[in-house]
């Protein structure tokens, strides 16, 4: 069956950008850009996203249907088969997303800096409903979010307001924006860039925006009043306490499944196959599933699927949430295979990942900026990944030299009990052990070929660590960074970034204890001398692993080293370097996997069964995400800022940039001290509730601030310009920009 070519559609998504058509007696009418963000409720809508890879210049598509909360059933069924049209004029390449107001992805809120604004009304209503500068209905608005903004008309009383957001009165000739006393720079700003939306939408430009906040004088705040025709400033309810639409909660996300679709029988048969952990393997390329993430649901399409599959799987969906019993809200997105974004990818555990964001990553682990050109690329990239991302470290990306300079100082904290926590100096020798049951602040100056310079403070927390311990360290490194402008990065045993194995020379060892009570099983991973690591691990069988080489210590004074069949000839000559002479007087032996001494698996308390397959798919890689952090009533809120740049980060808070085996914690200046204090707390907040495998201790936290940005973390910004903090608009320059237009009017 051939594709119907809508006209509305033609030479659409063929330059990045946001296009909108209106659903107008169930055909799709171009939607004029002036009025983008401005949503009718008794309207469907379909907005095409086109974006362009930087890298590749590749376009990608995000189709979105809007359903407002008055629409008909017959026009949403519309929407849905015009975005199947479209979709088909894009080779069934985009990602399909259902939206219904009030419950809209922060993807789609994100197209509209301005905020997006709910009107009454439909099709018939028209564009031209408010009369240009004519005192009308007044209507009053309230602005909610604090990074994607919605506005919606509320009841036209001071009931309908408290302090702590902003509100917006429409009252025709003059438009009064009303500041709640609690709310940031940020929100005021917003509010004012949805009043200058409605001014232009609505009113042509021609009505007066003013600004009515603490700074007010006693008339300006009796106006406003007057004009809403209730109240005064003293009787504003105080802030409210409702969930702000938009924060990043999520329902249990142990309670995510896969479930295969089929029509194989005739009828519609929905099977559950999986719950987590997920693997990439579990979708089939010839079928369909639906991935129910407990708080929305993708439609994954192989490519084998049928025209029919592809063209019905919306009302799959839809039949899902009916016979779940899920809110008719519920947010739907359709994927097709080999198109998944970072959002459908993160709920698998394992997934085999290639392309540009590979190439980058290597170049990066491999010490060269983007214009080495002495830097020849591997001839297989992704094995090269692969191999860097079991043996090299984690945190591969975060390397803001190449680890060459010497460590300066390391601190230890130990305790005795769980409330004595002691501070001291370690005298540091290339081969000193750090210890699995202490804490440590290792400080280092970073000098990169770029000329960047700065200092970095690692806190490294041992497995085995009192919770004492643990918060003292951080504490104290924290405190550090604070006093000395540096880049504070907390690590965990085990689990430590590439580049902090790279100061240590190919000499870390991380055994639990300073003296051993029993056998020592370690871990020995590394890629080059100078990322070689030997960690501690769980002396019993069950800990091997058949891509690694492991170093059994006996205290009999013997050392065994087991070689899996998938360790590298690099790792197992690593292992008897560090270990051949790990007692001065004693016997080594080396087992390769399937043979092994009969005194080997006695020091491991007998054999058992171990991760026995060589090269095992890894978690995704994915591509950066920046959330939005506040503390609001003692809770952590964390919004999603999609599609960001560098204008995203506000100065006023603390901003989370998600790097995968890297966590930011971006602090702006204006961030209280008591937001700055909670940031590790934050960061584990985020890991608990997002839905990967990761927990707080197998990524790296790492705190920067504003203006002190390094390029590990700048470079993921599409631009980036040092000076842009001293050129931003502050609230005091908006609101003279307002007096100045007004003038004009």
């Amino acid at each position: 069956m051939e594709p119907v070519i809508n006209q509305a559609f033609v030479n659409a998504g063929q330059k990045p950008g946001v296009e909108i058509w209106r659903i107008e007696n169930f055909e799709p009418v171009a939607y004029p850009s002036k009025y983008y963000g401005k949503f009718y409720e008794g309207d469907s809508y379909i907005i095409l996203k086109t974006t362009e890879d930087p890298q590749s210049q590749k376009l990608s598509w995000d189709i979105h249907f809007w359903l407002g909360a008055e629409t008909t059933t017959d026009e949403a069924g519309a929407a849905a088969i015009c975005t199947v049209q479209l979709d088909d004029q894009l080779d069934g390449a985009p990602v399909q997303h259902r939206e219904v107001q009030d419950h809209e992805s922060q993807l789609f809120l994100s197209y509209f800096k301005n905020g997006v604004r709910y009107e009454k009304g439909g099709v018939a209503t028209g564009f031209e409903h408010v009369d240009v500068n004519a005192a009308g209905e007044k209507r009053l608005f309230q602005v909610k979010g604090k990074r994607n903004v919605r506005v919606r008309q509320v009841e036209l009383s001071i009931s309908s307001m408290n302090r702590g957001d902003c509100f917006i009165l429409d009252a025709g000739e003059e438009i009064l924006i009303y500041v709640g006393e609690q709310a940031k720079r940020l929100e005021r700003l917003k509010a004012i860039y949805a009043a200058n939306e409605i001014r232009d939408q609505d009113h042509h430009g021609r009505a007066k925006v003013n600004i009515v906040d603490n700074f007010s004088s006693d008339f300006a705040k009796e106006h406003f009043f007057a004009t809403l025709g209730s109240g005064s400033a003293e009787e504003v309810p105080d802030e409210t306490t409702d969930e702000e639409d938009g924060a990043f909660e999520k329902a249990d996300i142990e309670a995510v499944k896969l479930y295969k679709v089929s029509d194989a029988s005739g009828s519609l048969e929905i099977e559950q196959v999986a719950e987590k952990p997920l693997v990439q393997e579990m979708l089939s390329t010839d079928d369909s599933f639906i991935l129910d993430t407990g708080c929305g649901i993708y439609v994954w399409v192989g490519r084998g699927s049928t025209q029919k599959e592809k063209i019905s799987a919306m009302k799959v969906a839809e039949h899902f949430l009916e016979s779940n019993s899920y809110p008719t809200w519920t947010q739907v997105h359709r994927v097709v295979e080999d198109g998944e974004p970072a959002a459908f990818k993160q709920y698998f555990a394992a997934w085999h990942d290639q392309g540009l964001h590979h190439k980058r990553l290597l170049r990066t682990a491999l010490g060269y900026s983007t214009d080495d050109s002495d830097y020849e690329e591997p001839a297989d990239v992704v094995s090269a990944v692969r191999n860097l991302k079991k043996s090299g470290g984690r945190a591969m990306a975060f390397m803001p030299d190449n680890g060459e300079q010497d460590i300066e100082h390391i601190i230890k904290f130990s305790s005795e009990s769980d409330d004595d926590v002691v501070r001291s100096i370690v005298d540091f020798e290339g081969t000193t052990p750090l210890i699995g049951h202490f804490a440590y602040i290792i400080t280092y100056k970073y000098s990169a070929k770029s000329g960047e310079s700065g200092k970095l403070i690692y806190v490294w927390e041992g497995a085995k660590a009192s919770e004492a311990v643990k918060e003292r360290s951080f504490n104290d490194a924290l405190a550090m960074a604070q006093e000395e402008n540096a880049i504070l990065v907390r690590t965990a045993q085990n689990y430590e970034p590439r580049h902090f194995l790279k100061i240590f020379k190919g000499k870390l060892i991380t055994p639990y204890t300073e003296e051993p009570k029993g056998p020592q099983l370690f871990r020995v991973r590394g890629t080059d001398p100078t990322d070689v690591h030997a960690s501690e691990v769980e002396c019993v069988a069950s800990s091997l692993d058949s891509d690694d080489v492991f170093a059994l210590i006996t205290l009999d004074h013997r050392v065994f080293i087991w070689v899996g069949s998938g360790a590298s000839d690099f790792e197992k000559e690593s292992a008897n370097e560090r270990f051949a002479n790990y007692w001065p007087y004693g016997k080594t032996e080396v087992i390769h996997e399937g043979s092994g001494a009969t005194e080997f698996w006695e020091e491991l308390l007998g054999e058992s069964a171990y991760e026995n397959r060589v090269h095992k798919p890894r978690a995704p890689l994915l591509e950066p995400r920046l959330f939005h952090c506040q503390l609001v009533a003692w809770r952590t809120k964390v919004e999603e800022v999609r599609d960001f740049e560098q204008s995203d980060l506000d100065i006023d808070d603390i901003m989370l940039l998600d790097a995968g085996d890297e966590i930011y914690m971006w602090v702006g200046s204006g961030a209280s001290a008591e937001e700055n204090a909670k940031i590790l707390h934050m960061a584990k907040k985020y890991i608990k509730q997002e839905p990967t495998d990761r927990t707080v201790d197998t990524v790296s936290v790492i705190r920067i601030t504003q203006d002190n940005e390094p390029r590990v973390f700048t470079r993921m910004f599409p631009t980036w310009d040092k000076d842009y903090w001293k050129s931003i608009a502050s609230y005091d320059d908006v609101k003279e920009q307002l007096k100045k237009h007004n003038a004009t009017l």
